[in-house]
C-alpha cells in the first residue's frame, strides 16, 4: 500500500515522519482568530530589563503621538496601563488603530516613582528598585 502526499507534504512512507509533522503542526503557535496581517503590521514589541538599580521596559508605538498615550499606574495592585492611539491608511483611507498593554512590577520595585519618556516611537519606562528594608519587615515575638 502507497500513501499518498497532499499539497502540504503531510504524508508519507514512513508512518514515524507523518507522526512528527501532524505532531509539529498541533502545536502551531499563531493565533487562530486574528487577521495576521494586522498582528504583523503593528510591530509593537515590549522589551523588560531589570538591573540592580531599576526595571526598564521599552515598548515600540511607531506612528503614535505624544499626545495619545495615556499612562496610569496602580500603586495598590502596582500595575501599569498603557492606551495609545494612532491612525493607520488601509485600502479604504485611514483607520483609528487602539493599543492597550499593561503590566505588574514586583514589591521590590517603587512605583510611586515611575518616569516615562517618549521619543521616536519608543516609550521607555522606568521603575526604580527599593532597598529591601523598605519591603520586607522583621516581626519579633
Amino acid at each position: 500500500m502507497k500513501l499518498t502526499t497532499n499539497k502540504n507534504n503531510i504524508l508519507s512512507n514512513n508512518p514515524i515522519v507523518n507522526l512528527d509533522k501532524i505532531f509539529d503542526n498541533m502545536f502551531n503557535t499563531t493565533p487562530l482568530f486574528h487577521n495576521l496581517n494586522e498582528i504583523y503590521k503593528t510591530g509593537d514589541q515590549v522589551r523588560f530589563s531589570p538591573d540592580d538599580e531599576s526595571l526598564t521596559v521599552q515598548i515600540d508605538l511607531p506612528g503614535v503621538k505624544r499626545g495619545d498615550i495615556a499612562i496610569t499606574s496602580d500603586t495598590d495592585q502596582s500595575e501599569v496601563y498603557i492606551k495609545a492611539k494612532r491612525d493607520i491608511k488601509t485600502l479604504d483611507g485611514a483607520q483609528e488603530q487602539t493599543y492597550n498593554r499593561s503590566f505588574t512590577v514586583g514589591r521590590e520595585y517603587d512605583i510611586k516613582q515611575i518616569t516615562f519618556n517618549y521619543q521616536d516611537g519608543l516609550l521607555e519606562i522606568d521603575v526604580p528598585r527599593r532597598q529591601k528594608e523598605q519591603y520586607l519587615r522583621t516581626h519579633t515575638l
